[in-house]
C-alpha cells in the first residue's frame, strides 16, 4: 500500500469514526474526592480528579459549586494534559457570590461574561474559552480545576466540581472497526 493511500484511509477512518461516533455516546459525570479546599485569599489552589477509563471526548461540561464572598476575585481554570481552559477570568459584578450548581457548557444560552450574567452563578453558561479545546483527547487521566483568589480581603471554598463528559458508546466503536477494516484490507489487482 502506496504513502498516500495509507493517508486518505487514515482520513477515511478519521471521518467515519466521526460520523459513527456522534450517534452512539455514553455521558458520564466524574466528580473530585479532592474536595473541600479552602481558597486563601490572593492565592492559588488546585483540585484534581482521575479518570481510569479512556474513551475520545465528543463533549464536555464543567461542574462546580464554590462558596466565595465575592465571585469578581476569582479565576477558574480547567485543565487536562496540555490542554487549559478559562472558565471565568473574575466574574461576578459588584458583590457576587458564589458559583452554585453552576454548568460550563459551551451550547448554553448565556455566557457567563455576559453583561447581564451576575453572581451567584446558577444553571449554564458559555465559559470564556470553550471546551471544544478538550474535543478527540482521551478523556484517560487527570483533570485539574485551578482556582485563583486575585485580590485581598475574601476568601472561599471549592466544595465540589466534576466533568460531564460524553464518549463513544464502545459497541458502537467496535462496529466502527468492524466497518473499516473492509477499507484496511488491499485489493487484489487483476493482471
Amino acid at each position: 500500500m502506496h504513502l498516500k493511500s495509507l493517508r486518505l484511509t487514515a482520513a477515511a477512518i478519521f471521518a467515519l469514526g466521526s460520523a459513527a461516533t456522534t450517534q452512539a455516546a455514553v455521558v458520564t459525570t466524574y466528580t473530585s474526592p479532592q474536595v473541600p479546599v479552602a481558597i486563601c485569599d490572593t492565592c492559588t489552589v488546585t483540585s484534581t480528579l482521575t479518570v481510569d477509563s479512556h474513551g475520545r471526548i465528543l463533549d464536555v461540561d464543567a461542574l462546580l459549586d464554590i462558596t466565595h464572598s465575592y465571585d469578581a476575585d476569582l479565576v477558574l481554570r480547567l485543565s487536562h494534559g496540555a490542554t487549559t481552559v478559562l472558565l471565568a477570568n473574575r466574574q461576578g459584578g459588584s458583590g457576587g457570590a458564589n458559583y452554585t450548581g453552576t454548568v460550563f457548557d459551551d451550547q448554553a444560552d448565556i455566557g457567563i461574561d455576559a453583561g447581564y450574567a451576575y453572581a451567584p452563578y446558577t444553571g449554564s453558561f458559555r465559559p470564556e474559552e470553550a471546551l471544544a479545546a478538550f474535543i478527540g483527547q482521551d478523556i484517560f487521566g487527570d483533570w485539574t480545576l485551578t482556582v485563583t483568589d486575585s485580590e485581598a480581603g475574601d476568601a472561599g471554598t471549592i466544595d465540589a466540581w466534576g466533568i460531564s463528559a460524553a464518549v463513544p458508546e464502545p459497541a458502537s466503536l467496535a462496529l466502527v472497526g468492524l466497518g473499516l477494516l473492509g477499507l484496511a484490507v488491499p485489493r487484489r489487482r487483476k493482471a
